[in-house]
């Protein structure tokens, strides 16, 4: 027994020791350093403009804009500057809920369908069980559905919704993580029923303003408005940059179209530090604080999201709109950010009553070389070479992308044609998920029309052609017995030719 107990007091002892290190590391950070860091970084990677925030329960500690807010143009980026943070929205989504829950009005694990009638989903075990943590944790065994309001930004947060109905499961319920921005969306839009109004009215009401976040908003359409916002860019196959245009996603708004700026999200961090009190008034119990911020389900090392945002994670789970994560001995608490031309991370370091965001308008993995820098410096651990690290994915991730082309034209049959004359593929097809489609017959060519996307047909062998909805990828007609297209096949999705257009 005794020497359990010296088991346990020298356990403490290494915990304690290292928690003063962290933070004496974290007191004594060069922030001039830090700036010459980022400032190279971004000169590196080719990004245009970064905003950067770092605070404790107490103070900003550090708070900087860097570059400029468009290419080619001199307004810089200050630390009012709008960014489109993404899916660093899902926090709010789960705060707003963890709010509700604290007056009553909602439950973690009550039935989404008792808070909206038309909610369904297509495997009748899941749909009868599916509770709201089911929907914040992302294990509701759907896969993820992003072209859906990606290429539909028209579509009611109603029409979405009601379209999981339709979407097949290709996992168990409850059995696996699979990132599910649509669920997000329903999980906010039960927290504006549940509260008698909408969730972007609720999020403006109980969180922005009781948090002084004068500079934030819940739609894309409007920040766009705002004199002071980023515009955002991507690469071009050769490396340079290029200006695009904001992407519109307030279909999907409570999974990420909140914009916001460094000033707010370090009143943001503050409050998630201090627990849900912010200066001085309670606004969310501790309780479903910790509840937000501890582990609900379990992300395996394999796949996409451990390998490009946490590579040297021991220990990855997703708890209500958080990331948790162990690294390199330490838990930091985090969720990134990512839509057309905006890239962003928020952190929180509990150990060290730390916080910090980075935001930057471009594409781009130095979001990450960033982040992982900002954490080793004040956690006091040695260089973690994250650019080299990143640097190499990033030629990686092309290379299997050249050779995933490679792989198609190696098994391509030359010499092959469509069945049929060209003008027998154009007209109406339909899909219940993702509504109709047309292929158009002009000037010789083909194209698909799929809400935003107009994309042509390349025609590769026999009925196969290949298009562009976001990256490059095939899409198969199919014939029926008599020899008409029946329908067409385009990354696990089935369009069937409507015959008679209503």
């Amino acid at each position: 027994m005794n020497r359990w107990k010296s088991y346990l007091k020298i356990a403490a002892c290494a915990t304690l020791l290292l928690g003063l290190s962290a933070a004496y590391a974290q007191n004594k950070t060069d922030w001039g350093a830090l700036d010459s860091s980022i400032n190279a970084s971004m000169k590196k990677w080719k990004v245009p403009g970064a905003a950067v925030a770092v605070v404790d329960d107490h103070s900003v500690l550090y708070m900087k804009g860097f570059g400029v807010r468009e290419l080619g143009k001199n307004e810089p980026v200050t630390t009012d500057t709008l960014f489109d943070i993404g899916s660093c929205t899902k926090a709010f989504t789960s705060a707003a809920i963890a709010m509700l829950v604290d007056s009553g009005k909602m439950q973690w694990d009550g039935k989404v369908n008792s808070y909206i009638p038309f909610f369904h989903l297509y495997d009748p075990l899941a749909d009868e069980e599916v509770t709201i943590r089911d929907l914040l944790t992302h294990r509701t065994g759907v896969p993820p559905t992003d072209l859906l309001w990606y290429v539909f930004p028209d579509a009611t947060r109603e029409e979405l919704i009601q379209r999981l109905a339709y979407v097949k499961p290709n996992a168990g319920f409850r059995t696996k993580f699979q990132y599910q921005n649509v669920m997000y969306l329903a999980a906010g839009y039960a927290a504006g029923e549940a509260s008698h109004t909408t969730w972007d009215a609720f999020v403006h009401t109980k969180i922005f303003q009781p948090l002084g976040m004068t500079r934030s908003d819940t739609s894309s359409i409007d920040a766009m408005k705002d004199a002071d916002h980023a515009t955002p860019h991507e690469q071009n196959p050769d490396g340079s940059v290029k200006v695009i245009q904001w992407h519109n996603i307030d279909d999907v708004g409570p999974a990420g179209s909140i914009s916001s700026s460094a000033s707010d999200m370090a009143k943001w961090m503050r409050f998630q530090l201090n627990l849900g009190v912010y200066d001085g008034k309670r606004l969310i119990s501790e309780q479903n604080m910790r509840e937000m911020q501890t582990p609900q389900m379990v992300i395996a090392p394999q796949g996409e999201i451990p390998q490009v945002f946490f590579p040297h994670s021991t220990q990855l789970s997703y708890g209500l709109g958080w990331f948790v994560e162990q690294y390199r001995g330490h838990q930091l608490i985090l969720h990134a950010g990512d839509i057309d031309g905006f890239s962003t991370m928020v952190v929180l370091i509990p150990e060290i009553h730390t916080a910090y965001f980075v935001v930057i308008n471009l594409s781009s993995l130095d979001r990450q070389v960033l982040s992982y820098e900002i954490a080793d410096r004040l956690l006091g651990l040695p260089d973690g070479g994250w650019d080299e690290y990143f640097t190499k994915l990033e030629a990686k991730l092309k290379a299997e992308e050249n050779e995933q082309h490679k792989s198609w034209e190696s098994k391509r049959k030359p010499g092959t044609h469509p069945s049929l004359e060209l003008s027998a593929y154009a007209g109406t097809y339909e899909n219940p998920e993702f509504g109709r489609a047309e292929v158009s017959f002009e000037n010789q060519k083909l194209s698909l029309h799929l809400h935003t996307i107009t994309t042509g047909l390349e025609h590769f062998q026999y009925d196969t052609f290949v298009v562009n909805i976001g990256e490059k990828t095939r899409l198969c007609f199919c014939l029926d017995a008599d020899g008409n297209i029946s329908e067409f096949r385009v990354d696990g999705m089935e369009f069937k030719k409507v015959t008679t257009v209503k």
